[in-house]
């Protein structure tokens, strides 16, 4: 039940509507019962979402008992081990139960590995992901912070279970969720800044990163039989896929947040006009990049250990966030590839001075950021890759697939003769290489992601701009309306819902 789709319009406005009419008092309570709800109807059947729902109380009931000894028993260290290892083996096994079985028959070639698959039968939790990030968090920081405030059971679990951010995030820590307690009134300005938000949240799900999807997704799927400069197109239209994709779900959750009185965290501060990927990483899915950090990085030792130990914690901190994202080699090798640049970055600070904030001046900042953009790019191969054998073939493919190389390789093996036989059935280039249709929506989708990216390194200016100006936000939301009815193709699912 992503937010783009009519039913999650029918569900919040029944929702919205019964819950400004309830007493105070009585609007966290059903809350709570709707994000139950959400829960269940949200998952694949609803069987599956009843029976995932109960395993998701029970995982609750457990970590709030953690949490619960954390703060009020002597021996508070061993219970936040144990809420920190509960939610790790209740992630890893059904996440990354099959990789590491992969793994074992990679390494072994035992059957009995290779038939695992198909004696077990393991399906993933709706947003198991985020909420044992959050259930983490939450233990690890009341270890640290003692002498905060007992949460209630009640309260804990309408903290995990807040339906606006369960499945694409931000990952919320508990200081950001209870601040907002007691503050849950109607406000104009947040019902502005709300339909602000989901405007440009639609826009960028439906209008950019959809039409993106349906042109890339070929080309990924077969990337041998592409040429070079279709590889790297699709490279770069994933990129954008992705941040329109991701940024466009965040905004509308955060909008969601706001239509009920919740100030939620920013996830995205225009990151790729970031001129270094630790800034970038500063700017992209903010809330757990900063997790990865506080609960990662920082217990391994952080920059404190010496200067190969901080490289060494820079690369395992992001193989860790590129394993969460999914159980693939694909994913650690995503994962490596940026821990590396980030100690490489780090080594030119330290070694040569190197500054990777903004330059003072534009040129070189412009160069800095488009050679950051490419990074990423090319990384995006590496996270969209359906396997690793096919994410081998893109990035060698770039070297190597001009449109006559099958054609010059069977040239260069004497064996000429085949592509002959075979135009004279087919006509003449019988082995010429695929090239990506469509070309022009990466363009237009490229635009759209500037104007965007702009539009959130300029957002409190452009607030102020708008504030009083209420036909404004009628205006975009009718021209909106119109777009999506005129221009949508089909609407894909949320890439981050399937982590």
């Amino acid at each position: 039940m992503l937010y783009n789709s009519i039913l999650f319009f029918v569900f919040f406005s029944i929702v919205y509507s019964i819950y400004w009419l309830l007493p105070e008092k009585k609007r966290s309570d059903f809350l709570l019962i709707s994000s139950g709800i959400f829960y269940i109807v949200a998952s694949s059947t609803i069987l599956s979402g009843i029976y995932f729902f109960l395993h998701f109380l029970i995982i609750v009931l457990f970590n709030y008992f953690a949490y619960f000894k954390i703060k009020t028993s002597s021996k508070p260290k061993a219970w936040m081990i144990f809420a920190v290892l509960l939610n790790a083996i209740n992630l890893g096994f059904f996440k990354y139960f099959y990789f590491m079985n992969r793994i074992l028959f990679d390494l072994t070639k035992y059957p009995f590995f290779d038939e695992v698959p198909r004696i077990l039968q393991i399906s993933l939790p709706l947003a198991v992901s985020f909420y044992s990030f959050q259930m983490i968090a939450a233990a690890v920081d009341a270890y640290r912070k003692p002498e905060g405030v007992l949460i209630s059971l009640k309260q804990y679990l309408g903290f995990v279970i807040f339906f606006p951010v369960l499945i694409v995030g931000p990952i919320l820590r508990t200081k950001d969720y209870f601040i907002n307690i007691g503050h849950l009134s109607p406000d104009k300005d947040k019902i502005v800044r709300a339909s602000y938000l989901m405007i440009s949240g639609l826009i960028k799900k439906i209008l950019i990163a959809d039409p993106v999807a349906g042109v890339i997704a070929p080309v990924f799927g077969s990337p041998g039989q592409y040429d070079n400069l279709s590889l790297v197109l699709a490279a770069f239209g994933y990129a954008i896929q992705v941040y329109c994709d991701f940024s466009g779900l965040t905004d509308m959750a955060r909008a969601v947040g706001l239509y009920f009185g919740f100030e939620l965290p920013e996830n995205f501060n225009a990151p790729l006009f970031s001129p270094s990927g630790r800034e970038l990483w500063q700017r992209w899915h903010m809330s757990l990049s900063f997790w990865l950090r506080d609960y990662i990085y920082f217990p391994l030792g952080g920059s404190k250990k010496g200067e190969w130990r901080t490289y060494l914690n820079l690369i395992i901190t992001m193989t860790v966030g590129g394993v969460w994202h999914g159980a693939d080699y694909t994913f650690i090798a995503w994962g490596f590839y940026w821990g590396v640049i980030l100690a490489f970055e780090r080594f030119l600070v330290g070694k040569f001075g190197w500054n990777d904030e903004d330059s003072k001046s534009k040129i070189l900042n412009f160069l800095r950021i488009q050679f950051v953009f490419c990074l990423f790019s090319f990384s995006a191969i590496l996270f969209r890759a359906n396997s690793a054998t096919k994410m081998v073939q893109h990035v060698v493919g770039i070297a190597t697939n001009t449109q006559n190389y099958l054609s010059t390789s069977l040239q260069s093996l004497g064996f000429g003769w085949i592509e002959n036989s075979i135009s004279l059935v087919t006509g003449p280039s019988p082995f010429i290489l695929e090239s990506m249709k469509n070309i022009e929506k990466i363009g237009y989708s490229y635009l759209g992601f500037i104007v965007f990216h702009w539009i959130q390194s300029r957002k409190d200016l452009l607030l102020q701009w708008g504030r009083g100006k209420d036909w404004l936000v009628v205006a975009c939301g009718v021209v909106t309306v119109f777009a999506i009815a005129l221009l949508s193709e089909d609407s894909g699912a949320c890439i981050y819902c399937q982590f």
